[in-house]
């Protein structure tokens, strides 16, 4: 039997995915590749020493941590979320792309991912925030608490970002971060994810990956 902590989270995290790609009518699956249409075609996305670069969803994000930590691009979709890129604050042999698992070891981990693209999604200034207060009311609905919220500054756009409390019953509350970034019919998400009393001291490493994002083409 999992942990109650690991069950607990597993379950709202699959809640509000859920309730998120019904409110967008994008559909909902398994958490599967992600595949081009043309195989043969090259995409120029991937990691180049410290910087993050991904041509097909048109942003780029720099300071990505150099050492202690273990980094993984991806290509997997589930629902309306495209997922990108991991960082865990581990080594190798404890690295996984299992999410529920990191949290189950105690594992800080940051995830990169895109949502939509939607072409349904309306292109205006605020939609940052939009896709943010209705990522949070989701979560809240599942018992998550808000702990703040309000605008961040990226290189070249301004997003929204909240700060989460997720409840357990077996140790402390883990914290979450997460900034929203938007343009026409994608959002682009930074999450960032550590039991509380490590919160703090990976705010280091995270917030300089948030104040980098940049959106090609601005």
């Amino acid at each position: 039997m999992m942990p109650y902590f690991r069950n607990k989270l597993y379950i709202v995290v699959k809640i509000v995915l859920f309730i998120i790609a019904t409110a967008f009518i994008l559909g909902c699956g398994e958490d599967t590749p992600v595949k081009d249409d043309d195989e043969d075609e090259t995409i120029e996305t991937g990691i180049s020493g410290t910087e993050y670069l991904n041509v097909k969803h048109g942003f780029r994000i720099s300071n990505l941590p150099t050492s202690n930590w273990v980094i993984q691009t991806r290509n997997y979709r589930t629902g309306i979320i495209e997922k990108l890129l991991l960082m865990a604050n581990t080594t190798q042999d404890q690295f996984t792309t299992d999410l529920d698992e990191l949290v189950e070891k105690n594992i800080v981990h940051i995830e990169v991912s895109v949502y939509g693209p939607d072409p349904s999604l309306p292109s205006k200034p605020d939609l940052a925030k939009d896709i943010m207060d209705t990522w949070i009311s989701n979560w809240e609905w599942a018992g998550v608490e808000t702990l703040s919220r309000g605008p961040v500054a990226a290189i070249n756009t301004t997003g929204y970002e909240a700060v989460l409390s997720v409840p357990t019953n077996v140790g402390d509350d883990w914290t979450v971060k997460w900034a929203f970034f938007a343009k026409h019919d994608r959002g682009y998400i930074i999450a960032y994810w550590a039991p509380k009393d490590e919160y703090e001291n990976m705010l280091s490493v995270v917030e300089p990956i948030i104040s980098n994002f940049r959106i090609l083409g601005l």
